[in-house]
C-alpha cells in the first residue's frame, strides 16, 4: 500500500514537472499600459529610461522603454531597453502572480532574442540575454531545461569574451552553477547531460560580480551560495551588508524585503 502510494505521488509530482505555464505574449502585451511615441522620440525616450532606471525607479522606467520598442520594433538597442525593463519588472509584480511573473520573463528574452537578431552585438546584449534566459529555466518542459542551461552559458561565455568584468553576465553564471548544484530529485531525474557545475564555480563569479557592482541582487546572489554550501555566518554578513548600504543601484529598493527574508 505504502509502495502503491509513493509511486503515485512520485507519478504526480513527475506529471506536474513535465508541465509548463502556458504564455502569450500578444495578449499579455496589450495589457500593459505605456504611453504612445513617435519614432522620433524613441531616442530621447531611451535616454530617459536610463535615467529612471538610474535612479532605481523601475515602475516609471519600464512603460518609457515599451513605448521606445514599440515606436522602433526594429532597433536594437530599443529592444534591448525593453528587455531590461521587463527582466526589472518582475522584482514589481507579487509574488503569487505567476501569470504575470511568467509572461515578464518571457517577454525580457523575447526582447533580448530579437535585439541581437536586429544587430545588438557586445556584452551587455549578450550579457542581457543570459540573464533572460536564466529567467525562463522554469517555463522550459524539464526534458529540455539541461539544453537551456548550455545555451544559457554559452551566452555568458559570449558576453565575458567581449567583457570578462561584465558584472550581469558574472551574476548569470553564478545562478546556473547554483540551480545545477541544488536542482530537486525529480529534476535530476529527468535531466540528462547537465553542464558541468559547482558551489566554488558559483562563488567566484558571485564574489567578481559583487566585486564589480555591489548590488544589493549580486549581494544576495552570493549570499544564497553561501547558503547552500551551509556557510550561514558568512552568508549572515553578505546580507547585513547589503541592507546596510544606501540604495545605489537598479533594483536595490525591490529587494531590500527579499533580502531580508533570506537572512538566516
Amino acid at each position: 500500500m505504502r509502495l502503491r502510494l509513493f509511486l503515485s505521488i512520485s507519478l504526480l509530482a513527475l506529471v506536474c514537472a513535465c508541465s509548463t505555464p502556458r504564455i502569450d505574449l500578444a495578449a499579455w502585451r496589450e495589457t500593459q499600459l505605456c504611453p504612445l511615441i513617435s519614432e522620433s522620440e524613441a531616442p530621447a525616450a531611451l535616454k530617459r529610461f536610463e535615467e529612471l532606471r538610474s535612479a532605481d525607479s523601475l515602475s516609471e522606467a519600464r512603460p518609457v522603454a515599451l513605448a521606445a520598442a514599440a515606436a522602433r520594433p526594429d532597433d536594437p538597442q530599443a529592444l534591448l531597453a525593453a528587455s531590461i525593463a521587463e527582466s526589472d519588472a518582475l522584482l514589481l509584480q507579487n509574488e503569487d502572480d505567476k501569470h504575470a511573473r511568467n509572461h515578464c520573463a518571457a517577454s525580457a528574452l523575447d526582447y533580448a532574442e530579437r535585439a541581437l537578431e536586429r544587430g545588438a552585438s557586445g556584452a551587455r546584449a549578450q550579457a542581457q540575454l543570459a540573464w533572460s534566459l536564466g529567467l525562463t529555466t522554469h517555463l522550459q518542459p524539464m526534458s529540455e531545461r539541461s539544453a537551456h542551461a548550455r545555451k544559457t552559458l554559452e551566452a555568458v561565455a559570449r558576453a565575458l569574451e567581449a567583457d570578462p568584468d561584465e558584472p550581469t553576465a558574472l551574476a548569470t553564471c553564478a545562478l546556473v552553477h547554483l540551480r545545477l548544484q541544488t536542482l530537486p530529485w525529480i529534476a535530476k531525474l529527468m535531466a540528462s547531460d547537465l553542464p558541468d557545475s559547482s558551489l566554488e564555480g558559483a562563488e567566484r563569479c558571485a564574489s567578481r560580480a559583487v566585486a564589480l557592482r555591489p548590488s544589493r541582487e549580486n549581494r544576495s546572489i552570493l549570499a544564497k551560495v553561501l547558503l547552500a554550501a551551509g556557510r550561514d555566518h558568512e552568508a549572515r554578513t553578505v546580507i547585513d551588508a547589503a541592507l546596510a548600504a544606501p540604495p545605489t543601484y537598479p533594483r536595490d529598493h525591490a529587494l531590500a524585503e527579499a533580502l531580508r527574508g533570506l537572512r538566516p
